[in-house]
């Protein structure tokens, strides 16, 4: 049996932001009742892999980086940034883990204010695919990456990707296919 909904966020060296992401969530959206998975791919103050009062740490394997890590800066995805590609690839890799029908995916730093209840029973009636911020700083249409819903059943059913290498690795100098490019081209 699945989960309805998975919360995911990725960690990369700030863990001091995982409790205050957590207690906002609750606070916010009592309703919530699965614990946010942390995929720490962090290189300094990794958190320790278990369960904790409202989350659960998993660690990233390295090997998932190796397309990246033959690469020089220049050629890196998500706007140049070493550190915005191990995200991309991180979140990749975290939803090939999943078996929820939708995930709220949030960046780390995100504090939760309002619930969000309403807009996520309106993407399960309308089957939509996502729920976000389109973001258009880029030459290519992306989702915004800090905070969106997906839905996984789609996602999975269409083999879309949220990072996808032979899209975003080997492009020209000038970066502007940015994290979130892949699944909105997809969608």
């Amino acid at each position: 049996m699945t989960n309805e909904l998975s919360i995911i966020t990725v960690n990369f060296n700030t863990p001091e932001y995982i409790k205050p992401l957590v207690s906002s969530l609750k606070k916010s959206n009592p309703w919530v009742n699965t614990p946010v998975t942390v995929f720490d791919n962090s290189t300094i103050n990794k958190l320790s892999e278990g369960s904790y009062n409202g989350y659960v740490v998993k660690h990233v394997p390295d090997y998932i980086y190796q397309d990246i890590n033959k690469l020089p800066p220049s050629k890196y995805p998500a706007a140049g940034s070493y550190n915005s590609a191990r995200h991309a690839i991180t979140l990749q890799y975290a939803l090939s883990l999943l078996d929820s029908d939708f995930c709220l995916i949030v960046d780390s730093d995100i504090v939760f204010t309002v619930n969000f209840s309403k807009l996520f029973d309106m993407v399960k009636r309308s089957n939509s695919f996502m729920c976000g911020y389109e973001r258009t700083t880029y030459t290519h249409r992306t989702i915004a990456p800090w905070c969106f819903i997906l839905n996984m059943n789609l996602y999975r059913k269409y083999g879309m990707k949220y990072y996808d290498s032979s899209r975003m690795i080997y492009i020209n100098d000038l970066i502007d296919y940015d994290t979130g490019a892949s699944i909105l081209e997809d969608a």
